[in-house]
């Protein structure tokens, strides 16, 4: 009984060890990776400095770790501020998230935001952030299950961790690493079918960034146009029925000068690829070729029966149903 009972096992450990690498090698890498697996391992890429929807954003993804639905393994910054970094961690405290890593930027670019004192205020000293390509291999090597990443803001990090190389993480370049860990790449940003976006525009660095990923990451990008996201509101039901203003991301919108919800660019991107645009979210997809003119940012999405990326369009009218299924996830956590 104990020899059929170690077979067992081992034919177990045996297929699943095998699970990951059948799971990537054999998916269609001219298809999106909508992983649908309850506690999928995600990792955000948020800029939370120009905006304050991306601490909706943020809010929205501990709000799927505690139900399961994903699990949120770090937050990069594609920014540098004076005291960002604490103030994402004093946030994550305050989320009861104290174990999500934490990625501070390489570029140049040192906004502050009038929200970042209040939620550095909740800080424990303890922020010991890894550079955000350190971050980004250390999670990747050491998962079992295709990482999915949602990047909001500018994507020179993930521009930087296709560019990496071998380290003490992983044995790997960066691209070789994303083509064996990575699942679906969810990218905020764009204009659809053509026009500027903060994310792909603002610097340089941001331009030429966008341009090398949507070229070279090895799997089709979904990519959240301003047009859907843009129109939707998020947080204004949270500051309705929050009226002493004491949760953090009230209070974050308030000193953003937020009244009433706030433009749902970014937690629309983060709530859809938490379900993976799944039947809750009422999406349908294109598939489209996307160009960048590394010189103003302006980009162009041309629709293609073989095209390498895709963007998303509503199947639903009601603007309501999206900030409504939004906001009852940031209600849910907040602490009123």
């Amino acid at each position: 009984m104990k020899d059929k009972l170690k077979i067992i096992l081992l034919v177990f450990f045996l297929t699943g060890c095998k699970t990951y690498e059948n799971r990537l090698e054999d998916r269609n890498v001219d298809e999106l990776y909508l992983n649908t697996t309850p506690g999928k391992e995600m990792i955000l890429d948020v800029d939370m400095c120009t905006d304050v929807d991306d601490v909706c954003a943020v809010r929205i993804a501990t709000a799927l770790d505690d139900d399961g639905t994903i699990d949120l393994k770090g937050i990069a910054y594609s920014i540098v501020g004076k005291n960002n970094l604490e103030a994402l961690r004093g946030f994550l405290l305050y989320e009861n998230k104290p174990d999500v890593l934490i990625g501070k930027s390489m570029a140049d670019n040192p906004d502050e935001s009038p929200y970042w004192d209040l939620m550095a205020a909740y800080n424990d000293g303890n922020v010991n952030a890894y550079e955000a390509v350190k971050m980004y291999r250390k999670i990747l090597s050491e998962s079992h299950t295709p990482v999915d990443i949602v990047t909001t803001g500018y994507t020179t990090n993930i521009e930087a961790l296709l560019k990496s190389q071998p380290d003490e993480y992983s044995d790997l370049p960066g691209l070789e690493l994303v083509k064996q860990k990575c699942g679906q790449l969810y990218i905020v940003g764009g204009t659809y079918p053509e026009g500027r976006c903060n994310n792909f525009f603002f610097t340089k660095e941001a331009r030429l960034a966008i341009d090398y990923v949507s070229k070279t990451w090895p799997y089709p990008i979904l990519f959240f146009t301003n047009e859907v996201g843009g129109i939707l509101r998020c947080g204004g039901q949270l500051q309705a029925v929050d009226i002493d203003k004491s949760d953090i991301v009230t209070r974050s919108l308030v000193a953003f000068g937020t009244q009433n919800g706030r433009h749902a660019w970014d937690p629309f991107g983060v709530w859809c690829a938490g379900y993976a645009c799944g039947k809750i979210n009422r999406l349908g997809f294109k598939r489209v070729n996307i160009a960048i003119d590394t010189e103003t940012g302006r980009n162009t999405f041309t629709d293609a029966a073989d095209g390498k990326h895709f963007v998303i369009y509503r199947l639903c009218d009601d603007d309501n149903y999206y900030n409504i299924m939004m906001d009852h996830l940031l209600i849910k956590k907040a602490k009123l």
